[in-house]
């Protein structure tokens, strides 16, 4: 992760992906928990709108570019920051029982403002337990949300010192290897084309 920086929690793509490089479905997810719980990296839905790891080193940098384009949260998203605030281990089914939503079908506004709320990087999802027997993800508690300033206040530090120019080579020089059209598409919700200049060269 510290030599890649964004890698895949599932599934391929035009990323790096930690379940392709282990293989055994089990293995990642203990992998990734242990990474979530030392904070090393953290889980975002921000580049790609893909569940995506994103090394420690890189979050002050998207911090400080995502936050530029935020607004107020939708109401179904608020009450959801606010349950999770209020809440330590809230999960995705404690949302929905907030919202009135269970059973609906998926994506149901939970999902919605959940993954609004991890966009916006208001929220991230903490590590989980990983059952012994049947499916590893499927974990007892659930993924746990927390508010992003609250876990990551340092990163939150590093971010209010880096400057629009210094943010950007951090998030890109991961990507460099990529067309610049498809980092453009990577990272469209944290930066605008002309932000890009160079993207691609080699």
């Amino acid at each position: 992760m510290k030599a890649v920086k964004f890698a895949l929690r599932y599934g391929s793509g035009k990323l790096p992906s930690l379940a392709a490089e282990i293989r055994d479905q089990r293995r990642a997810i203990e992998l990734t928990n242990a990474l979530l719980a030392r904070g090393l990296v953290i889980e975002t839905n921000l580049i790609g709108e893909r569940l995506v790891l994103a090394h420690r080193d890189v979050v002050p940098a998207l911090w400080a570019l995502r936050t530029r384009f935020r607004s107020d949260p939708t109401p179904d998203a608020a009450r959801a920051l606010e349950l999770i605030a209020m809440e330590a281990g809230t999960n995705a089914g404690d949302v929905r029982r907030m919202l009135g939503v269970r059973g609906a079908q998926r994506p149901d506004r939970a999902d919605v403002a959940l993954a609004e709320l991890m966009r916006d990087l208001r929220v991230d999802r903490g590590p989980s337990s990983v059952p012994r027997r049947g499916i590893p993800y499927l974990s007892k508690e659930g993924f746990p949300y927390r508010v992003f300033e609250q876990a990551h206040p340092e990163l939150i530090v590093q971010a209010g010192k880096l400057g629009l120019r210094r943010a950007v080579e951090m998030v890109v020089a991961p990507l460099r290897h990529l067309p610049p059209r498809t980092v453009a598409s990577l990272l469209k919700l944290s930066l605008r084309r002309e932000e890009l200049p160079g993207v691609g060269a080699h």
